[in-house]
């Protein structure tokens, strides 16, 4: 589990230091810095997934796409050193520094310093998942990849699109051993284990009566729908993946991430709320909630008041413990750099701390409409 996160020098973090929780929500207003604190993670695991860690930072491809140095070097750093500073619950802290001297024509910052990489954190192994704002949704067919989901049991390999979700149903679905060893995350409406059922379960919260089936066809997969009629355990239809709303296709990979993590896992999950009713949202911050108390670990950037406040909803059910919770704030100062500020919260679920734009909007709104 990481404990605690420092950027320097990257994009607009010029001094940033989160403490992290099992579940730790990033939010605020747009181009803030909240982005960057998921790009620091993905810059680390593609650099040493292609093998080049231990000589520098890899800025493009395959999970996310900063530029050259000059792009990612903070325009008011004191020095060329950009640095990201780890801590876990087993080390006194792992510190990243790569030089960006020839930011003007590299998208690779050699590393600065001497000494070995330290990997002992979730996001270098296959315990890890990360879905984009990006999610692929409204597609008739998935591709197939066996050696990034029956290997390293992703869902994404490019951009974290989620683009593998259909081939991981595929594969763990029903008909392989991978039953959900986490009794928080077993929905009470299914006595199964069994990861097909679970999934739809849960996605039955966003759409009610809901089926999810998978298919085979030549070297793609395909999704299909269909819904069921009170006491008819037989879906009347099935609908084509790209007939079916967004919401259940952008939630689908997110759900799917959740329920298959085990204990230690790191999930990076960018608006989860894309396309959601409000329902849906809350009852995605219930699940949410429900894995941090598991033991896996979450940072999700999020817009959404009702994400927020199922959140909160979840400490005052003792879902989860405050104590595994953590919101920062982002805003930026007079020279757009970023400034985090820790959203502090009851054991009853009551922001302690409430600040100017921290999902006031609908009051604010009300205020106006009734003349306050």
């Amino acid at each position: 589990m990481i404990t605690k996160l420092k950027i320097s020098n990257f994009k607009s973090h010029q001094n940033t230091e989160l403490n992290l929780g099992n579940l730790t929500l990033l939010t605020g207003l747009n181009s803030s810095g909240k982005s960057s604190v998921i790009q620091t993670f993905l810059l680390l695991r593609q650099s040493f997934k292609k093998g080049r860690l231990s000589k520098g930072l890899d800025l493009n491809e395959p999970l996310c796409d900063i530029g050259k140095g000059e792009d990612a070097l903070n325009r008011y750093a004191n020095d060329e050193i950009i640095r990201f500073h780890l801590y876990n619950e087993n080390t006194q802290g792992t510190r990243f520094e790569f030089n960006a001297k020839n930011r003007y024509d590299d998208s690779f910052l050699p590393i600065h310093g001497e000494g070995s990489i330290t990997t002992d954190y979730s996001f270098f192994t296959d315990n890890f998942q990360y879905l984009s704002a990006s999610r692929i949704a409204g597609v008739e067919f998935y591709p197939i990849d066996s050696y990034a989901v029956e290997v390293e049991k992703q869902l994404s390999r490019n951009y974290g699109q989620g683009e593998l979700v259909a081939h991981f149903l595929e594969y763990y679905g029903e008909n392989r051993n991978f039953d959900i060893e986490l009794p928080r995350l077993l929905h009470p409406s299914t006595e199964s284990q069994k990861l097909l059922n679970q999934v739809i379960a849960w996605e039955q919260e966003i759409s009610p009566r809901l089926t999810i089936n998978t298919k085979k066809v030549a070297d793609k997969i395909t999704l299909e729908f269909g819904y069921k009629t009170e006491g008819n355990a037989v879906p009347l239809n099935k609908i084509k993946s790209k007939n079916v709303g967004f919401g259940i296709s952008y939630s689908l990979a997110i759900v799917v991430a959740i329920l298959s993590a085990k204990p230690g896992a790191l999930l990076l999950i960018e608006n989860p709320e894309a396309h959601l009713h409000p329902k849906g949202q809350s009852k995605m911050a219930e699940l949410m909630c429900l894995a941090a108390a598991s033991g896996i670990q979450l940072i999700i950037e999020t817009h959404s008041d009702h994400i927020f406040n199922g959140l909160r909803k979840s400490i005052f059910h003792r879902k989860v413990e405050k104590e595994n919770l953590k919101v920062y704030f982002f805003n930026t100062n007079g020279q757009n750099l970023t400034l985090a500020t820790e959203i502090n919260i009851s054991d009853r679920g009551r922001v302690l701390n409430p600040i100017d734009g921290l999902f006031d909007q609908f009051d604010n709104d009300l205020d106006e409409l009734i003349g306050l």
